[in-house]
């Protein structure tokens, strides 16, 4: 129970010092806050009289000449006006619920958080202060979701807690470099986090909005990082790719595996060589540390993979399908196909057919995105399509194909100029060749006589070399 005291004040006549002063006496006011069914006792020495505003929720009973007892009857707001010696006073009631000011001690006991109070209002309770950092805020969001059930239906608990610092010390550093001082960053009524400002680079930016996602506790739980960021320079990102098509002859002879050899160190200043098995042979740096397994440094690839595939492919045993240079923007998608469409005829109604062009051959999809270190992330998806007559369908005379694919997805991170190499994507084809006399070779029984089958098998892998480069202007 707070009371605001006017000070009494008295007035005197000028040059009447024998005379009695003129008093006007002080109005005080304050709040009385009981609960449904509950009693308290206000101080009124001299008590002359009393009146409520609304009867129906606090009664009001005179005890004696300095005392005045309040009764909680419903819920709701009123006024109380006690006239006494000292004065009138002014008092504003409130009744609440009994069990939600249970609910609310309950709710203020159990948050030790400095900075927040626990109010009843009519059937609401509000949580209300603020703290120092967004951790608060998360502990707090979670203290008060756990008596959200014990609320349902009856009352509402409104949780208006605010942060001093939502952005932690993350704005302050921001500021002190040249680079992110113009970048600010402020929440929407929704909870997401917006990021605006001017950055040099594309780099630089997903450098901040990596900061700003993990502020988890100024996120909300369905807020997102919104990017508003402008950057003074363009990066795109340019990926080489390399296909090629390696035999298992040339592999099997030249004793090459893709992505198994065993780098052997040597003395400073020598040049590094590669043991597969008792042969030396230059072929691929070998993983050496996790999600390393398809990454080639720009030195080993310079000195040892290119001479490697350069061999291959000079002693015939593999072939160069494309070399095309990708370039696209950051987060997009960039597409390359090395073959052809094939009609495919599809029913588009009762007796109508419409072609439709189904693509085969070697097509790769790469989707790079530059990360906040420099590091650049690229999705791989290749797929190898061959054209089989042998499964296909025969609709009117004609013999539609089917589809035999390899395909392969993944995520690989690489720094600027380094390549991924990748392999696997398997091609077997046996092929049967009939030389025959003609009419002779096609005789029963005597027709072996002139004929001979001769049969070839072939096993080919089709390998990627990328090298994703950021290029900036």
């Amino acid at each position: 129970m707070h009371y605001l005291v006017r000070v009494l004040f008295c007035l005197t006549a000028a040059g009447a010092i024998a005379a009695a002063p003129l008093c006007v006496r002080a109005q005080t006011s304050g709040s009385l806050s009981l609960r449904t069914g509950q009693s308290i006792v206000v101080p009124a020495p001299g008590l002359e009289r009393v009146a409520v505003g609304d009867g129906k929720i606090a009664g009001v009973v005179p005890a004696g000449a300095n005392e005045v007892v309040v009764n909680g009857k419903t819920v709701g707001s009123t006024t109380l006006f006690v006239w006494s010696g000292t004065g009138r006073h002014d008092y504003v009631v409130t009744v609440t619920d009994q069990a939600l000011d249970d609910l609310r001690r309950m709710i203020a006991s159990a948050i030790t958080i400095p900075g927040v109070h626990v109010d009843a209002f009519a059937n609401s309770i509000v949580v209300n202060g603020t703290v120092s950092n967004p951790d608060d805020l998360v502990t707090l969001t979670d203290i008060v979701a756990r008596f959200a059930p014990a609320a349902t239906g009856k009352f509402a608990i409104v949780d208006a807690v605010t942060v001093a610092h939502p952005m932690g010390g993350l704005q302050s550093l921001l500021a002190a470099s040249p680079d992110t001082a113009g970048v600010s960053i402020e929440r929407d009524t929704t909870g997401n986090i917006i990021v605006s400002g001017t950055v040099p680079d594309r780099t630089t930016a997903e450098m901040v909005l990596a900061n700003v996602r993990s502020l988890g506790g100024s996120l909300a739980t369905t807020g997102k990082v919104i990017d508003r960021l402008q950057t003074a320079t363009t990066s795109q990102i340019d990926v080489k790719v390399y296909i090629l098509e390696i035999d298992d002859t040339g592999l099997k002879n030249l004793g090459v595996q893709l992505q198994a050899a065993t780098y052997q160190p040597v003395a400073a200043g020598a040049a590094p060589t590669f043991a597969l098995g008792q042969a030396i042979f230059p072929v691929v740096e070998s993983a050496g540390a996790i999600g390393r397994a398809l990454t080639v440094g720009s030195f080993f690839r310079t000195t040892t993979l290119a001479p490697t595939l350069n061999l291959i492919i000079t002693s015939g045993h593999g072939r160069i399908l494309s070399s095309p240079d990708l370039v696209t923007l950051p987060g997009h998608k960039a597409t390359f196909l090395v073959g052809g469409q094939i009609p495919i005829p599809v029913s588009s109604g009762p007796q109508q057919i419409s072609i439709d062009y189904k693509e085969y051959g070697v097509k790769l999809e790469v989707t790079p995105t530059i990360l906040g270190n420099g590091d650049i992330e690229t999705l791989i998806s290749p797929e190898v399509s061959n054209l089989d007559f042998t499964d296909g369908v025969t609709l009117n005379g004609f013999v539609v194909p089917a589809l035999k694919t390899s395909t392969l997805s993944t995520d690989v991170i690489t720094k600027g100029g380094e390549s991924i190499v990748m392999g696997g994507l398997l091609s077997h084809m046996e092929q049967r060749n009939i030389n025959k006399i003609p009419l002779l070779g096609d005789l029963p029984i005597l027709g072996p006589l002139f004929r001979s089958v001769s049969y070839q098998t072939s096993k080919t892998d089709v390998v990627f070399v990328m090298t994703p480069t950021i290029l900036t202007r």
